[in-house]
């Protein structure tokens, strides 16, 4: 099973990060997107082979978007550490 992450689990991901590295989140539909990326499905099927497929996506998206002000790079690798660690 591909595990999902909610916009909210990732704006708390992102609080905590914000806060180490001095930086703040700039767009927040970004962060939404970002995290509809890992759990994404298409009529009921995960559009990713395996969660470390959808964690590879996530950290991508993330660094593509840029949600935060800086050290989006970073912060998508903390947000693939962290969703690999999701139950699945």
């Amino acid at each position: 099973m591909i595990p999902s992450l909610t916009p909210e689990q990732l704006l708390l991901i992102a609080d905590q990060f914000c806060d180490a590295h001095r930086v703040t989140v700039r767009d927040f539909g970004a962060l939404v997107a970002s995290a509809a990326v890992a759990g994404a499905r298409i009529d009921g099927i995960p559009v990713h082979a395996h969660p470390a497929a959808a964690g590879d996506a996530l950290a991508d998206t993330i660094a593509r978007l840029e949600p935060l002000s800086g050290f989006n790079r970073e912060f998508g690798e903390v947000c693939r550490a962290v969703y690999q660690r999701l139950p699945q």
